[in-house]
This record gives structure tokens, sequence and C-alpha cells, in this order.
């Protein structure tokens, strides 16, 4: 099996994309909880969320077999 080397250029772009542990939590990144895109109920919601901020407009509907994600379903979804 041949073993390709990456040339060090390659290798420079390829840092740019590297993910550092410890150096970025979603959890508390407030940029991600800006927008509602679940709802803070913890029992199920049927009803659609609406917002609209500036030119950002975010509409979530839920399936009414099991409705929408909720305060409960955060940690994945963040």
């Amino acid at each position: 099996m041949t073993v390709r080397r990456r040339s060090l250029s390659e290798r420079g772009q390829l840092d740019l994309f590297r993910a550092l542990p410890g150096d970025f939590a979603p959890r508390d990144a407030q940029d991600l909880m800006a927008y509602p895109f679940f709802s803070l109920a913890k029992s199920k919601r049927i009803a659609p969320i609406d917002f609209a901020a500036g030119n950002v407009s975010i509409r979530v509907e839920a399936v009414p077999d099991h409705g929408m994600a909720t305060i409960w379903d955060a940690d994945i979804l963040i």
C-alpha cells in the first residue's frame, strides 16, 4: 500500500479546518441560541413558531404525531 504525502501548502490549508477541543463550547454560544428553532416548553407543542428580526425570518412547524423539538432536545440541537 502506498502512502500519499501531503504537500506543505495542502497541509497548511488543512490547518484552517482543524477542530480544537475546548476552544468552542456550542452549548454556551449565544449566537446559536439567538433564533428559536425549538420549543422552550417541556411538553408537546404543535403550534408553529414564527420569528422575525430584521431580514431574518424563521418558521418552525411540527409534525402532529410527534410535535417539535423541546427544551429537552436543546443539547442535541445546539
